[in-house]
């Protein structure tokens, strides 16, 4: 319930963000385009709705919920259409990560986010799951990723039995 409770937190800042993206989208567009052209590109994506259908859409969906064994059944089975996220600072990654996983710190996801597959299921790791919350609201919300939140994070992994690496120096 905790946990619940934390991605709707999340979630409604997220809100927030979205709305002050949009404004200034248009305070920007409206500067150096004309308004009309602004307002065609405000209607082509309403992020408030897409946002509005992720919420509704949660409770149905597990809340977005991925368990370790889901994970580890993928890996062992070499399922190719997985892709493993780890949102964690670089330090934290470099030190023990998920074998195959590729880092992207939280604070960039969104400018990094063409990095990410848009073809694949998404397993977002972090030591916090609130954290990987918000990495798989703004995939889901701003990129239509199919991401899930890797509950209990790398420690799950590593409870499960399972190797943590390093990052291998060059």
């Amino acid at each position: 319930m905790r946990n619940i409770a934390l991605l709707v937190f999340v979630l409604l800042g997220l809100f927030v963000a979205a709305a002050s993206v949009q404004a200034a989208e248009h305070k920007v567009m409206g500067e150096y385009d004309d308004m009309a052209e602004s307002d065609e590109m405000m209607a082509e994506v309403d992020y408030m709705d897409k946002a509005d259908e992720f919420l509704m859409s949660y409770p149905e969906n597990n809340y977005y919920l991925m368990d370790v064994q889901e994970l580890i059944d993928a890996v062992d089975a070499g399922d190719e259409n997985l892709f493993v996220l780890d949102v964690r600072p670089a330090e934290l990654y470099d030190a023990a990560h998920i074998p195959g996983s590729m880092n992207i710190p939280g604070p960039v996801l969104v400018t990094s986010m063409d990095m990410v597959p848009t073809d694949k299921k998404i397993a977002v790791v972090c030591t916090l799951d609130t954290n990987a919350a918000f990495a798989v609201t703004v995939l889901r919300i701003f990129a239509d990723h199919d991401a899930w939140i890797l509950v209990g994070g790398p420690s799950a992994w590593e409870d499960a039995g399972r190797e943590l690496v390093p990052t291998e120096e060059m």
